[in-house]
């Protein structure tokens, strides 16, 4: 019989020659891991519209390179089946098959394109580069891919791929939700196509730069409207005439110094 008692992190050594696992939640109808002609799973869970797969594996993965190995299975591992998330836990259900697999035996996953090489699970990023955005990128890329150009990308399903692989690697979480909704917005923008190199390549400031001033269009739109409004001048305006700053702000949940910044930029242009 195997050894129950699993690792948690499958990048740590295996000082006790434990077995370790790597899960997925997996969005398909249960064949695309047959499909896909990988080893039958120690776990399999069906749900509605996804499921639950999971494997043991054998081997010592103190040294970076296993680790890099390693990894390098589970970035394949998400290129080649449409993967929801990397579960970080066993699961609850019994072992369907008493065996432990040697990494060798995965060799039918897809490789990684060339262009996906910045991924922090193929190589280190270049100095200077952000590899939780850029990996984030890498992902949506990927979905993108998967289902079709035009479609969109779940938020949530991003963000919670993200939190599942980058938590202990930002400040805080609002510092990865930041980064996950920079990269969604960003091709939201572009109707959810694979960009050109030139985009492809344009740098983080000029992102963030498009980003803020969509942003900020936006925020400029959502109060036009609502001054500008059937009621607006009973509604949102004060006794003496002048708008109710605070009361706009609480209707479009946005700052106050925000709104009487814009309010003044639109009361110029009325």
């Amino acid at each position: 019989m195997i050894n129950t008692k699993l690792k948690t992190n499958n990048t740590k050594s295996d000082y006790f020659n434990q077995a370790y696992y790597i899960c997925f939640l997996i969005q398909g109808d249960g064949t695309e891991w047959i499909d896909a002609d990988l080893p039958t799973p120690n776990w399999f869970k069906k749900f509605k519209h996804s499921y639950l797969i999971g494997w043991l594996i054998d081997g010592y993965f103190k040294t970076s390179k296993n680790q890099a190995y390693l990894n390098d299975i589970v970035a394949r591992m998400i290129f080649t089946l449409p993967v929801i998330e990397k579960l970080n836990y066993k699961p609850n259900n019994e072992l369907q098959i008493d065996k432990i697999y040697k990494l060798k035996e995965f060799k039918s996953l897809k490789s990684l394109p060339s262009k996906f090489k910045g991924y922090e699970y193929a190589i280190k990023p270049e100095k200077g580069h952000d590899r939780v955005f850029w990996a984030i990128k890498w992902k949506t890329e990927q979905i993108i891919e998967e289902q079709g150009e035009g479609r969109p990308v779940v938020f949530d399903l991003l963000h919670s791929w993200a939190t599942t692989h980058f938590i202990d690697d930002v400040k805080d979480k609002s510092t990865l939700k930041a980064k996950c909704r920079s990269v969604w917005e960003w091709y939201y923008d572009r109707d959810w196509t694979i960009p050109t190199r030139r985009e492809f390549l344009m740098t983080r400031s000029e992102h963030i730069k498009q980003v803020h001033e969509k942003r900020r269009e936006d925020s400029k739109r959502k109060i036009l409207n609502l001054i500008t409004g059937l009621y607006a001048a009973n509604d949102y305006k004060t006794k003496t005439g002048k708008w109710n700053i605070s009361k706009i702000a609480k209707e479009l949940r946005m700052g106050r110094d925000t709104v009487r910044k814009y309010l003044k930029e639109i009361s110029a242009t009325l």
